[in-house]
């Protein structure tokens, strides 16, 4: 039997050159961590928050041909200045998200819910609304939503500090995923894929610019590392640096024929 000759093309490999991408919650962690990480492998990445000082910080580490966009994804002037620039990406990474309203459960009120899930879900959805259509005509697109292990299971009440009980947040990043799923098989004719990546427990370092914002929680989180480490079968919590990769790798050319995936960056966590 003749074996079948056909080329088959081979991937374009992890290079982003010649690729735009947005990176929602750019300026501090996580979002600054993706966002080098996507200029690493050539793209030119735009960071969106709402605290300019943080994303210039992020610009600055970056390097030339970067740029930052001060909005709100709460408000819905955000959607329609991005409509109205023109502005096109060839990857969004969705990670602005978040407990904004964190508590007891018998405590936490119906917009308490409603502000968690327009924080992590509609403005994900919102963002997909206004800028496929310049992944459609750009021939290129990538959607990334940064889900979480608690999109996957619950938290166990022994690990949450007492009154905290991470209710909404667990609901909304369920949905995250279910919006990822919804979006892929939606989008998929048009070669655009759309996956999640659901971090695991990554502590602050006190050093985080973030920190400005919450400086009660200074020596806490080191703490909280020192305690999770041996919650995790690789032994430690994550490091900014360990989502950057997942990230670049879903949106590279290489990650071609990957969609509808949640990708789990827990170091093993949901294993036990």
């Amino acid at each position: 039997m003749t074996a079948d000759t056909r080329s088959v093309p081979l991937p374009e490999g992890f290079s982003l050159s010649g690729r735009t991408a947005l990176v929602t919650g750019g300026g501090t962690h996580l979002g600054r961590a993706m966002a080098a990480a996507l200029a690493a492998q050539g793209a030119r990445v735009t960071v969106m928050a709402r605290t300019e000082k943080f994303l210039l910080d992020t610009v600055a580490q970056l390097g030339a041909g970067h740029d930052h966009i001060v909005a709100d994804l709460m408000d819905e002037a955000t959607y329609d200045g991005l409509a109205a620039s023109g502005r096109s990406f060839d990857i969004i990474v969705n990670n602005a998200g978040g407990d904004p309203w964190d508590g007891a459960w018998e405590t936490q009120t119906t917009q308490h819910w409603l502000d968690t899930y327009h924080l992590n879900v509609v403005s994900a959805n919102r963002l997909a609304q206004v800028l496929v259509p310049g992944m459609i005509e750009g021939g290129y697109g990538r959607i990334i939503i940064i889900a979480s292990m608690y999109g996957i299971v619950a938290p166990n009440p022994k690990n949450r500090r007492p009154g905290l009980d991470c209710a909404a947040y667990t609901a909304a990043k369920h949905a995250s995923v279910g919006l990822m799923r919804y979006l892929a098989a939606k989008l998929g004719s048009h070669g655009i894929t759309v996956n999640a990546v659901s971090p695991g427990g990554f502590p602050l370092p006190d050093d985080d610019p973030y920190m400005e914002k919450m400086p009660w929680r200074k020596g806490g989180d080191s703490k909280l590392r020192t305690t999770m480490n041996e919650k995790y079968p690789l032994q430690r919590s994550g490091y900014p640096t360990d989502l950057g990769g997942a990230v670049a790798f879903l949106a590279s050319p290489a990650a071609a024929w990957v969609t509808g995936h949640n990708l789990v960056v827990d170091g093993g966590f949901t294993v036990w």
